[in-house]
């Protein structure tokens, strides 16, 4: 262990941006990688789970594009950083982190296939062992979390937001969708 006097420093930064389609969140993404990379210096890494979407902005940003497809299991997101970053990326943008969650192999998936083994098509039973799924994927995703957090760089992470309702009964009885947002 070593002490020294406390410095601002060239700190890595950990970004989440979150839009619904077409809601601009790549492009914007690469803008925000682009002034970052003024101060950061290195390289832009462009992670697409979007079958090649990213490339729509090759001839605006300058960027190296790394095509990621299934499983995209909370360890294979890490394992993909780790190897973006062992290429000298100074700035990695993930567009989309949505796949960690409900793609195929990620944390919803995960989940699914332990209450699938344990159960199978037994839904009383499903429903008595889902917390076990829960305990499978939850661990997964926070040593991707711990591990994103050890990495040198910086990181732009794309989500896609969905609008959310929700079936509510009326004071006159009738079904009404209340809209809850995105």
């Amino acid at each position: 262990f070593e002490a020294k006097e406390a410095k601002r420093d060239m700190v890595p930064l950990l970004m989440g941006i979150m839009a619904p389609s077409n809601g601009g969140k790549t492009y914007s993404a690469l803008r925000l990688a682009t002034g970052m990379q003024e101060i950061y210096g290195g390289d832009i890494y462009g992670v697409d789970t979007e079958n090649n979407r990213m490339l729509h902005y090759a001839d605006k940003f300058k960027f190296k594009h790394v095509p990621f497809s299934a499983p995209f299991g909370s360890l294979d997101d890490l394992q993909c950083l780790r190897w973006c970053s062992k290429q000298g990326a100074r700035i990695t943008i993930v567009d989309s982190m949505t796949h960690e969650h409900i793609g195929e192999g990620g944390y919803l998936e995960t989940a699914e296939a332990v209450v699938d083994r344990i159960a199978g098509n037994d839904w009383k039973k499903r429903d008595a062992c889902k917390m076990l799924g829960w305990a499978k994927a939850g661990p997964l995703r926070q040593k991707m979390i711990e591990g994103i957090k050890q990495l040198d760089g910086n990181f732009i992470f794309c989500w896609r937001a969905k609008e959310k309702t929700k079936p509510v009964r009326g004071k006159n009885g009738k079904l009404e969708i209340l809209d809850l947002g995105f």
